[in-house]
């Protein structure tokens, strides 16, 4: 690898998609740095409690057979070994498969510490990570590395960013509270108290999925934007506001649950999340953009170093998503995942280029951990022969991602 740097790579951004490229250059060989923001590892996993993995199954058989190979498979086989994931599930159309955070965000420092050639640095603000890198990775979520690279980055305008959402923990919940047609009686029943003025207008959409304990679920509320102000996701004083508006409307949904629901009555706050959970920022401009037409079509390439297994999924309506569903799995090319003016600068999960209506397929954990690893092999690859990414062969990338799949994680 390179001696001309201190780290042939930096990855920014501790996220599932950084913590796949990260883990996926040191495997390959390269002296790879990860940089989080947040003292945790994990991203809207462990800030927001995002407690599900999509995009990691296809969703055109009758059971959950995987869509990703390598690095994706191995991390839910192994959170599966802890028991930090559940078994897949079905809804509608498509699988997911149930996680818990906190199990999520352990696994990934135990991770991180067992592989060799890796330094994590926690709690570092992103302006502050080390350049002297051969090859730069943005995870941020945010395109922060790029934007202060000065390349190019696009952002869909306020109206039209999907919503974020606000996910608390229960516990104490009996069973008779989500029997049967349980949950979906309760979604349609805030709904119907928020439509009544029983509860606040802003608590249309209410989904929950039950925890990995008896008793436990998650409640997830999706939040319109402040009132009388744009969505502004980058703003951290907007966000902020934002996350105590979040737990004022779930305390009110708890209340009234507790109040009018049977097996609500003793429920309790088990764990506030420390922030809301940001679906849509900032984009990073690559030297290929992925469309909404390649998804919905299935499109495959040659140059394909990852796939898109989940549907178009668009909160821009805090009632509602927009669904649309794609004819097969779409191919992700290493040219999305290159930034379109800065050759040693790789993106990964959320931050990939991609139209406003393409992120809302692509931005999910399953696919965020596959374009890490991918990209996280192209910037050890480029390291190596002292290149940029621009030089690297997506056949390589494909190869060593085969390569990697048959080796057990550390």
């Amino acid at each position: 690898m390179s001696t001309e740097a201190r780290f042939d790579v930096v990855v920014v951004g501790g996220g599932p998609a950084g913590l796949a490229a990260a883990v996926a250059a040191a495997r390959a060989g390269a002296h790879t740095l990860l940089v989080e923001r947040e003292a945790q590892l994990g991203g809207n996993v462990t800030q927001a409690f995002v407690h599900t993995i999509c995009g990691l199954y296809r969703n055109d058989e009758e059971r959950a057979l995987p869509a990703q190979v390598g690095l994706p498979v191995r991390v839910a086989a192994a959170l599966a070994r802890t028991g930090a994931a559940g078994e897949p599930v079905r809804a509608g159309r498509v699988f997911y498969l149930p996680i818990q955070p906190a199990g999520f965000a352990a696994f990934a420092h135990a991770l991180v510490e067992r592989t060799p050639n890796l330094e994590l640095r926690t709690s570092t603000p992103v302006a502050e990570f080390p350049t002297e890198a051969h090859i730069v990775v943005d995870a941020s979520g945010d395109a922060t590395a790029a934007a202060l690279a000065a390349t190019a980055t696009e952002q869909a305008p306020p109206d039209r960013l999907q919503r974020a959402s606000y996910i608390v923990r229960l516990e104490g919940v009996a069973e008779a509270g989500l029997a049967g047609f349980g949950r979906l009686q309760l979604t349609a029943g805030v709904a119907r108290a928020a439509s009544r003025g029983e509860l606040p207008a802003a608590c249309t959409s209410v989904v929950v999925r039950e925890g990995a304990r008896p008793g436990s679920l998650f409640l997830t509320l999706t939040l319109p934007p402040l009132a009388g102000r744009p969505f502004a996701p980058l703003d951290a004083v907007y966000v902020a506001e934002l996350s105590a508006y979040g737990r004022t409307l779930a305390a009110s949904v708890i209340d009234f649950l507790r109040a009018t629901r049977e097996g609500f009555a003793a429920a309790r706050v088990a764990e506030w999340p420390a922030r809301v959970g940001i679906r849509e920022t900032r984009r990073a401009l690559g030297r290929v953009v992925i469309e909404r037409d390649d998804v919905l079509e299935g499109r495959q390439r040659d140059d394909e170093v990852a796939v898109s297994a989940w549907p178009i999924e668009l909160w821009e309506d805090h009632r509602r998503a927009r669904f649309e569903h794609p004819a097969g799995l779409c191919s992700v090319p290493l040219g999305a995942l290159v930034s379109r003016s800065r050759p040693n600068l790789g993106l990964a999960g959320r931050c990939i280029s991609a139209s406003h209506e393409a992120h809302g397929a692509l931005r999910v954990i399953g696919t965020a951990l596959a374009t890490g690893e991918a990209i996280g092999v192209a910037a050890a690859l480029a390291a190596d022969a002292g290149v940029a990414l621009t030089d690297v062969e997506p056949a390589r990338v494909r190869a060593r991602i085969r390569d990697d799949a048959e080796k057990a994680l550390p």
